[in-house]
């Protein structure tokens, strides 16, 4: 059977084409295809998106990386890598000879800081989550969720979407164990939902961590997700709405360098010594 895709298609069909071959195939996980629509549809179509595949030159996509690069080395480095993915469906297919990305601009990538957290930088980063909770803002009033997510991190060393996916059911607050078996996932059409994990563990959490389980145990209200964390609508907190959370808390700290993924790794180093942020 020919392939609808040819030379003189537009990027934008071969886009719609890749993602609906890629949904078909079911090789990848969901939330990763919807990671590369909303790259490819935001980033890629508004430069590229008229442009006849015959047309794509290595010379045109450098100019949109560059473009990129000066918002932000992550837009370009994704730009890249999930555009040189799809046009190697193109040159599969046959509709071009080579893949333009391959010789385009090379990214170079700052060294990730991989440390854990100090003693003091954890205290900090308490305070920091402290001043932006009680800083005036318009709008609702954020979740104050957030410093118990980093605190059940930091005493579990789980991932943010399995802290997410904790129930109640998973906590053995009096052996201070929790089970983590499940993790968070949002994709559309489906929606964000509990997906358990091939492989669940057991972890015991330090005191701290467990009188901030125990605290939040007496003043939360039963829902039927039976969830640690649920939204006021009582639904599964969003991985990509505590990031930006966390974002925004660290931007206005200047500790743009603490990502989420530094309170895994400072896992069990650092034991709270009460469930209330402490100043720093």
């Amino acid at each position: 059977m020919q392939s609808p895709i040819t030379p003189q298609t537009a990027v934008a069909t071969l886009v719609d084409f890749w993602l609906e071959q890629l949904r078909a195939e079911q090789r990848l996980d969901g939330t990763t295809v919807n990671e590369y629509e909303r790259v490819l549809h935001k980033l890629v179509i508004p430069a590229t998106g008229a442009v006849r595949l015959c047309d794509l030159t290595t010379i045109k996509i450098d100019k949109m990386l560059t473009v990129l690069g000066s918002q932000s080395l992550n837009r370009q480095r994704k730009a890249k890598v999930v555009l040189g993915a799809m046009l190697d469906t193109a040159v599969q297919v046959g509709a071009v000879p080579v893949n333009p990305v391959r010789g385009a601009l090379s990214i170079s990538r700052p060294a990730p800081d991989h440390r854990s957290l100090t003693m003091d930088e954890v205290e900090c980063v308490r305070a920091a989550v402290r001043a932006w909770l009680n800083k005036e803002r318009s709008g609702p009033k954020s979740s104050g969720d957030i410093a118990d997510i980093i605190e059940v991190m930091l005493g579990t060393g789980a991932r943010i979407g399995e802290v997410l996916a904790l129930r109640w059911a998973d906590i053995d607050l009096k052996a201070r164990v929790v089970e983590v078996n499940a993790t968070i996932k949002t994709e559309t059409g489906i929606g964000t939902y509990r997906k358990a994990l091939v492989r669940p563990r057991l972890v015991s959490v330090p005191e701290g961590a467990a009188l901030i389980l125990q605290a939040r145990r007496r003043t939360s209200r039963d829902n039927f997700l039976d969830a640690l964390f649920p939204t006021r609508n009582i639904t599964w907190q969003q991985v990509n709405n505590v990031e930006r959370r966390w974002r925004q808390i660290r931007r206005e700290a200047g500790l743009e360098w603490v990502t989420l993924e530094a309170f895994r790794r400072s896992s069990r180093e650092q034991e709270p010594s009460r469930p209330k942020l402490p100043e720093c």
